[in-house]
C-alpha cells in the first residue's frame, strides 16, 4: 500500500498515461468519458435515477454471464429491461 499520494490538477496521476502526446484533458479516453450536454442520450423516454443495490460477490459474478447472454450492456440495462417486462424471469425453477 502506498501512503501519502497526492495529485494536483497539473500532475499526471496515472503513470500508464505519461507516455503519450496528449495535453491534460485531451486524451480520447478522457473525452469519451465526458457527459453529453443535457445528459446522456436516453434509451427510453424517461430519465434514469441513481439507485443502490446490495448483492454478494457470488451473486454479482453469477449475474455477469447472464447479462452478456441476454445482450444487455450493463446491470443497469438488465434491471431496466426486467422492470419494463422486456426480459422475462422464469421463477418456477
Amino acid at each position: 500500500m502506498i501512503d501519502n499520494i497526492r495529485c494536483d490538477s497539473k500532475a499526471v496521476c496515472n503513470p500508464e498515461m505519461t507516455d503519450n502526446n496528449y495535453s491534460h484533458g485531451k486524451h480520447p479516453n478522457s473525452l469519451a468519458n465526458l457527459n453529453y450536454r443535457g445528459g446522456r442520450p436516453k434509451t427510453f423516454d424517461s430519465s434514469k435515477k441513481r439507485r443502490s443495490v446490495s448483492v454478494t460477490e457470488e451473486g454479482w459474478e453469477g449475474l455477469q454471464p447472464v447479462i452478456e447472454e441476454l445482450g444487455c450492456k450493463s446491470v443497469s440495462d438488465f434491471l431496466e429491461k426486467v422492470g419494463r417486462g422486456l426480459v422475462k424471469i422464469d421463477a418456477s425453477s
